[in-house]
């Protein structure tokens, strides 16, 4: 096995060429531009790779920078892209009008009153014209047409996706012989909507890539308090050749230069096209003869400072990606996450039910063993319904993540069209149909070929015998327990020796239903939630989504009885706290509360499930968290501290569920879903607002004085509108809990 010394040592040959930003030409585009704001927008990245492209702006990846914002010149012409149109938004700020002006002065050469085609962006029509461009809006179908009466196109790149290849190539052309392309997307919103490959498929990059320009996945942060600066930081370590240079041989790399390298090179190469000629060949003979030096692994990481090894992920991913059925094989790294499938262990034919009024994965209590393909045969009725197919359910991918402890991208899926399909993961996983929202098909018999059993256990459905004496002792790497409220899907080790999981279910289905209560919404779901085990999840030690995903410490809780009836807080708060982000509303959280009024639903699943009073809550833990109310009102109630303290300010909601109950607390979260107390709130003021009024009209008690207390801000018109109720404020609430409750 060749090391990565050896490896890096290689680059000598590669014929790597210093280039990075244009210093003139980013002075151009950032004119009169200290800082671009996209509130609520995940920005995404922009791929810099090509010999004449550059980077603009950057945000910040964890302690390195990616690019948000890129420039190329390709032949005669000038390209533009950035991570997402929000960068643009306001044109009334005057910073995001003038990049906008100055985008589009710079892809027209300077050119006075240059034509502007609008086949997207239309808010920036008003800005453009009155600095004295010929705006025109075209469709599609007009644009090859329309681009000898253009200078600049502001494109609609994501619409081009279905486009002919020669509108594509049209668009190429026209850019080369002098015309000026823009568009900005965030393509991990992109790929989410159409499911497809973003270098294949999204017609902006299909047009772009050929300069070395490409919209990225994944997303940035601001890199002030909340915009992005044009700091000028890592303009050049951000472009891929250059960041490939800093591993030439005599090169003195700082480990924080090599972490930045790192995490250039990942996107980069995840971006760029199979046919790419600019970077990948380079990167390709970089990689050449790691071998296992390029597993990641819970007990070898692969770190940002070891970018070669890391290089040959995501060209491993890259390549198993776009590789066909026929050359399906396992992935090395299979047998340490998720786990290998014992040769010996034999591979079935079966057909399933799948109920099709039920939306998402339906599990089938089958798994694929790694680089092993499934072929699923499906009745002729079914071709049409937008069925998928899904093998894996660790879903979460790590490529912006600083250390990988297993490969970043381990769940595939496809389609479903044809009446048999052939498909697998290099990785094996959990094998599930994927069923779209509203489909028809009632109970569909679907037969699978070519996989493995599995430990699958639904309460109500399955018996306790069957589980006993067989299906437990299934030997597939993974299992699931099931009810239609939740299903946890857990590394089989973990139920061999579970008795009974019916018992089991019955108090997690109770927590489910508390959660419904306290939500307003039926306690019979539309589907089941899902909650999934993995050696490494994207961020924290849990996160909320479908699937809910957590670590691999947490499955012997999760299966343990005692500790899911019995343990309250202690050891059930993670699983009702991202349960409650997934009932969380936003029309009743306003900024400062995302970690907080989930954590409502957290308070009420312990008490509910463990009998675990608000008062006694572990986590809460009101003795402590009282010192902390006082010193928050001794110091004169700064609402930015409450916003930025999710317990400080949960204590101000458990003052209310400890005056007034939990019954308050539903009715008033329901009244949003009823409409009750009129319009839903359309400001972040406005949301507060209705907080205070409609909680205050569920009890009858005027809550102003209290919320003002808090020092969380309302208006005058609010506070007068609930006058005539009796005020509510005892007057030692600022000691926290207990205080003095009414009779």
């Amino acid at each position: 096995m060749r090391s990565i010394a050896v490896a890096v040592a290689c680059l000598a040959l590669v014929g790597c060429r210093p280039v990075g930003a244009s210093p003139a030409d980013v002075a151009v585009l950032l004119r009169d531009v200290k800082q671009v704001v996209a509130p609520g927008a995940w920005v995404g990245t922009v791929a810099v790779f090509g010999d004449d492209a550059f980077t603009v702006l950057t945000g910040r990846s964890g302690k390195q920078r990616l690019p948000i914002l890129g420039a190329a010149r390709y032949g005669q012409g000038r390209i533009v892209l950035g991570g997402h149109e929000g960068l643009f938004g306001n044109q009334q700020i005057p910073d995001q009008a003038a990049l906008a002006t100055n985008v589009v002065t710079w892809l027209a050469a300077g050119k006075a009153g240059a034509r502007v085609l609008l086949h997207g962006h239309a808010g920036w029509e008003a800005t453009l014209t009155k600095a004295g461009f010929k705006v025109t809006r075209v469709t599609t179908a007009q644009l090859p047409a329309a681009l000898s009466q253009g200078d600049v196109l502001l494109a609609a790149g994501g619409q081009l996706d279905n486009a002919q290849p020669a509108v594509i190539d049209a668009i190429a052309k026209w850019i080369e012989n002098g015309g000026g392309y823009f568009d900005a997307i965030p393509i991990w919103g992109w790929m989410q909507v159409t499911g497809r490959d973003h270098a294949a498929d999204c017609g902006s990059n299909r047009i772009t890539a050929r300069a070395g320009l490409m919209v990225a996945d994944g997303g940035v942060d601001p890199t002030g308090k909340a915009a992005w600066v044009t700091d000028g930081v890592a303009l050049d370590a951000t472009h891929a050749q250059q960041a490939l240079a800093r591993l030439l041989p005599g090169a003195t790399v700082t480990p924080e230069e090599l972490a930045q390298v790192g995490t250039t090179l990942t996107s980069a190469a995840g971006a760029a096209p199979a046919d790419d000629r600019l970077l990948m060949p380079k990167l390709a003979r970089l990689i050449a003869g790691l071998g296992d030096a390029a597993l990641p692994t819970a007990k070898a990481p692969l770190k940002l400072t070891n970018p070669v090894a890391r290089m040959a992920c995501v060209l491993q991913n890259n390549a198993l990606r776009r590789a066909s059925v026929a050359e399906l094989k396992a992935h090395p790294a299979a047998a340490t996450f998720p786990g290998a499938v014992a040769a010996e262990v034999p591979r079935v034919t079966r057909t399933v039910a799948v109920d099709t009024a039920t939306p998402a994965w339906a599990s089938l209590g089958l798994y694929a063993a790694p680089g092993e393909a499934v072929e699923v045969t499906l009745p002729d009725a079914a071709l049409k319904a937008g069925l998928g197919l899904r093998i894996g359910c660790h879903t979460d991918t790590l490529w912006g993540l600083e250390s990988w402890q297993r490969f970043p991208e381990i769940s595939y899926a496809t389609k479903l069209t044809k009446t048999t399909t052939r498909f697998g993961n290099p990785f094996g996983g959990v094998v599930y149909i994927d069923v779209p929202g509203g489909c028809k098909l009632g109970r569909l018999e679907v037969k699978v070929a070519g996989a493995v059993e599995m430990p699958l256990f639904v309460r109500g459905v399955t018996s306790l015998d069957d589980w006993k004496t067989r299906l437990r002792g299934l030997q597939a790497p993974w299992a699931e327990l099931a009810t239609k409220k939740i299903i946890l899907s857990v590394p089989a080790s973990v139920v061999r020796t579970l008795d009974d999981p019916e018992a089991l279910l019955a108090v997690w289905d109770k927590g489910m239903d508390a959660q419904a209560d306290l939500a307003g919404i039926p306690r019979d779901r539309p589907r089941p939630e899902r909650m999934a085990c993995d050696q490494q999840i994207s961020a924290g030690y849990m996160h909320s989504g479908y699937p809910i995903m957590t670590w691999l410490d947490v499955p012997p809780t999760m299966v343990d009885i005692a500790k899911m009836r019995d343990g309250g807080a202690k050891n059930c708060w993670g699983f009702w706290h991202e349960l409650g982000h997934n009932h969380q509303q936003g029309a009743w959280t306003f900024d400062g509360t995302v970690e907080v009024t989930n954590n409502l639903f957290s308070l009420y699943s312990c008490e509910v499930v463990s009998g675990e009073k608000v008062v006694d809550s572990s986590w809460l833990n009101p003795a402590k968290r009282s010192e902390t109310v006082r010193k928050y009102f001794a110091d004169g109630a700064p609402f930015d501290r409450w916003k930025s303290d999710p317990a400080l300010a949960l204590m101000m909601y458990a003052q209310l569920q400890q005056q007034f109950g939990w019954d308050a607390v539903r009715k008033t979260i329901a009244s949003y879903r009823t409409n009750a107390g009129g319009e839903q709130p359309k400001s972040d003021q406005d949301k507060r607002d209705q907080w205070m009024v409609r909680f205050s009209r569920t009890v009858g008690r005027n809550l102003g004085p209290f919320f003002t207390t808090w020092g969380v801000p309302t208006s005058d018109a609010a506070r007068k509108s609930i006058e005539g109720l009796p005020v509510w404020l005892p007057a030692d609430i600022k000691n926290g809990i207990p205080f003095t409750m009414e009779k």
